[in-house]
């Protein structure tokens, strides 16, 4: 198993359990290997979940700059509200408050967020003109549908009315 896949797969785990519930055991039962191979790989569970994190926001990062960059913004919005359910990826949801006790962690967490932060504001303010407040006011609301998965849920036309009203607030002047 390639390290990549060897994350993805741990990535998922993180995803479906919680960090305190997921065991050393589980992991290497779910990647077919022994305990002590494992822990070749990561000397401990936080030393795991954070290289998952790292490859888990190397992964969102690469899909901000390509979604951020799609002309239509119908397709640009629903991609930045699916991405974290149909993904499973973890950066998505770790940047959400309170996802971490563990202050290491934490700050790990917030730092990446604050870089993208950053690049989002540059990205926007070269597309759009947006300001810096403008841009958190968008991203406030997709994180907000994303944590619903709303689009998914929702069918037809009131998929592409909230997508339409995402659109007039925030695109048309």
């Amino acid at each position: 198993m390639q390290k990549s896949e060897l994350l993805s797969t741990i990535e998922t785990l993180f995803w479906e359990h919680a960090f305190s519930d997921l065991t050393m055991d589980m992991v290497a039962e779910k990647i077919g290997i022994k305990k002590p191979s494992l822990y070749y790989h990561f000397p401990s569970k936080e030393a795991m979940f954070l290289s998952v994190l790292e490859y888990s926001f190397g992964e969102y990062k690469v899909f901000l700059k390509n979604t951020l960059q799609i002309t239509g913004i119908e397709e640009m919005v629903t991609k930045l509200i699916l991405f974290p359910l149909q993904t499973k990826n973890l950066f998505a949801i770790a940047s959400q408050k309170g996802y971490c006790q563990r202050d290491d962690i934490r700050n790990d967490i917030e730092a990446r967020y604050q870089e993208l932060e950053k690049e989002k504001a540059r990205i926007f303010r070269d597309r759009f003109g947006w300001n810096e407040p403008r841009t958190k006011l968008f991203f406030a609301l997709i994180e907000s549908l994303s944590k619903r998965t709303c689009l998914d849920n929702c069918e037809g036309e009131r998929k592409d009315e909230m997508i339409g009203e995402i659109r007039e607030l925030f695109f048309i002047q």
